[in-house]
């Protein structure tokens, strides 16, 4: 463990980077080991066998870097689900399906989930799906929702939450403020939402709130605008949504996580470096980039170089990574710097 939380480290500690190939690329390798990056995110194609997962994890969490490397992953169910069966993995209903039976099923699918994970090395799964399905013809959400009212949601996927706790997990809720009511995907636009804040309160917000007051550890953002509250940034960017809204009226503790930077709703309109440094005044803590070296490789030390006079954004990337690193010692059972 590190002894000092510099600046560079405390920025290293909010980038989750992700990568193409089933073997870990040796610049993502040094990176980590410098802590420029404090996190790792895998999918389906990163994986080739139940044996080759389990060396990539054990691989990742091995390397000597100045704090904890915690590895997380997309496992929802239905059609997100990065280890299928063909890994040796258990099929995972749809959302929607298991909102079919009861609260009880839902824990104890999620319960052997969490297990499977943990059995695999991951520490982090980015699940369960709080947003409610009010929208037909949504093209994302769909079938990856429990349910079309705010109680059914709060029904089926806090069970989800409690079981990725109680089986060593760490769950993240997803997407904050609500993308179950839009017409785009924000994997390829820019969503909007027109809902006022009656609206809001009554239907969208209920299920984040019953997680957070739950005690949900890890919460992500949406990439969509609330143009309904007159925002005209997308949430993850947004301080009205991630701080006023989510932090300060919502009561929320944990960390704020983004979605992916490389989906077409931010990439298309804000450079990774923009992005993440208006992520962080927003109230951001810890930030995706899923894909491209080119865009998670450079990123520690031009966060450094652009935040070195500005003391304000510095204090705000201590407060996030200390929240990280608070949650790292839980989870590995180290020390806090």
């Amino acid at each position: 463990m590190a002894k000092e939380l510099t600046l560079k480290l405390a920025i290293g500690q909010m980038i989750v980077a992700g990568f193409e190939g089933t073997k870990l690329p040796i610049p993502l390798i040094g990176a980590l080991t410098k802590g420029e990056i404090g996190g790792i995110i895998l999918f389906s194609r990163n994986f080739e066998s139940r044996e080759q997962i389990m060396a990539l994890t054990r691989q990742i969490h091995d390397i000597q870097s100045p704090y904890p490397i915690w590895i997380g992953v997309d496992q929802e169910g239905g059609k997100v689900q990065r280890i299928r069966e063909n890994l040796g993995s258990a099929n995972i209903p749809a959302a929607m399906d298991i909102a079919q039976t009861t609260p009880d099923n839902s824990y104890r699918i999620a319960s052997a989930t969490a297990q499977d994970l943990k059995s695999l090395g991951f520490d982090i799964n980015f699940a369960p799906v709080l947003d409610i399905h009010t929208n037909p013809d949504n093209p994302i959400i769909a079938t990856r929702a429990f349910g079309t009212t705010p109680q059914q949601v709060i029904d089926f996927a806090l069970p989800v939450m409690h079981a990725h706790l109680d089986n060593g997990m760490i769950p993240c809720g997803k997407h904050f403020p609500g993308h179950g009511d839009t017409s785009q995907d924000s994997h390829t636009d820019l969503p909007f939402v027109m809902h006022d804040r009656a609206r809001l309160e009554s239907i969208e917000f209920k299920p984040f709130k019953a997680a957070i007051d739950a005690g949900l550890p890890m919460m992500m953002t949406a990439h969509i605008v609330m143009a309904g509250l007159g925002e005209r940034f997308p949430s993850t960017l947004s301080p009205m949504v991630v701080t006023d809204i989510l932090k300060d009226e919502l009561g929320y503790k944990g960390i704020v996580v983004s979605d992916d930077l490389e989906m077409d709703a931010i990439i298309d309109r804000f450079s990774t470096l923009k992005a993440v440094q208006l992520g962080i005044k927003a109230g951001v803590d810890m930030f995706l980039v899923c894909k491209s070296q080119h865009l998670w490789l450079p990123l520690c030390k031009q966060l450094v170089e652009a935040v070195k006079d500005n003391a304000d954004m510095q204090e705000k990337i201590l407060s996030s990574a200390q929240k990280i690193l608070a949650l790292k010692a839980r989870h590995f059972g180290t020390q806090l710097p």
